[in-house]
C-alpha cells in the first residue's frame, strides 16, 4: 500500500513538472489581466475542468489508439513523448509565450469559449502531459496514473483558486523563476524517456 501511494506521488511530482502550474498560472494571470476577480476564477476552474477531462480521457483511451488504432509501441511514445518535452521546455525557456487579453469586449461566455483553446489545450496540457500520462499508465497501473492526476489537480485547483492572493504575495517574477526551473527538470525527463525508449527499442 505504502509503495502504491509512493508511485502516486511520484507520478504526480513528474506530472506537476510536465503541467508546469507556476509558469501557466504566470501566463493565465498575464491572459486575464483587467477581467473581473470572480470572472477570473470562473475562467481557471473551466481550464482546469476542461484540461481534467481531456487528461482522463486520453488516459482511459489512450492505450486502445496507440496499440489499435496507431499501431505504436510503448517505446515509440516515450521516444516521441520524450521529444516533444524536450523541445516545449526549450522552447518556453528561450521564448517568451504571454499573451495579451483581447476579451474584455465580449461576455462572459464568449470569453470562456475562446479563453479555453489554447488555455486548456495546448498551453496547460499539451502533447507532452498527455504522452507522459500514457506512459505512466503502462510502467505503473491505471491506478497509479489516476491516483497521480487527482493529486495533480487537486495541488493546481488550489492554486488556481488562490491565484491572485498567491499572485500579490510572492510576485510575478518569483513564479517566472519557478516556470524557468521547472523547464530545465522537464528537458531531463524528455532525455530520459528517449534514452529509455532507445534502450529497450535496440535491446541495449
Amino acid at each position: 500500500m505504502s509503495f502504491e501511494l509512493y508511485a502516486m506521488f511520484f507520478a504526480a511530482i513528474t506530472l506537476l513538472a510536465v503541467l508546469n502550474p507556476f509558469g501557466n498560472l504566470t501566463q493565465f494571470l498575464s491572459m486575464s489581466d483587467g477581467l473581473p476577480l470572480m470572472l477570473r476564477k470562473k475562467l481557471f476552474r473551466t481550464i482546469l475542468y476542461t484540461a481534467l477531462a481531456i487528461v482522463l480521457v486520453f488516459l482511459l483511451t489512450g492505450g486502445l489508439f496507440m496499440n489499435y488504432i496507431f499501431r505504436v509501441s510503448l517505446n515509440d511514445l516515450r521516444v516521441s513523448g520524450g521529444l516533444i518535452l524536450i523541445i516545449m521546455a526549450v522552447k518556453n525557456l528561450l521564448f517568451s509565450t504571454k499573451m495579451a487579453t483581447q476579451n474584455l469586449n465580449l461576455d462572459e461566455k464568449d470569453i470562456l469559449k475562446q479563453s479555453l483553446i489554447p488555455m486548456a489545450f495546448p498551453m496547460l496540457v499539451g502533447p507532452g502531459t498527455l504522452a507522459s500520462v500514457v506512459v505512466i499508465a503502462e510502467d505503473e497501473g491505471l491506478d497509479v496514473a489516476l491516483g497521480g492526476v487527482m493529486i495533480v489537480f487537486i495541488f493546481m485547483f488550489i492554486l488556481f483558486h488562490f491565484a491572485a492572493t498567491i499572485e500579490k504575495i510572492v510576485g510575478k517574477l518569483i513564479l517566472h523563476v519557478f516556470s524557468r526551473i521547472a523547464q530545465v527538470f522537464i528537458v531531463a525527463m524528455g532525455f530520459k524517456m528517449i534514452v529509455v525508449g532507445l534502450k529497450d527499442i535496440f535491446n541495449l
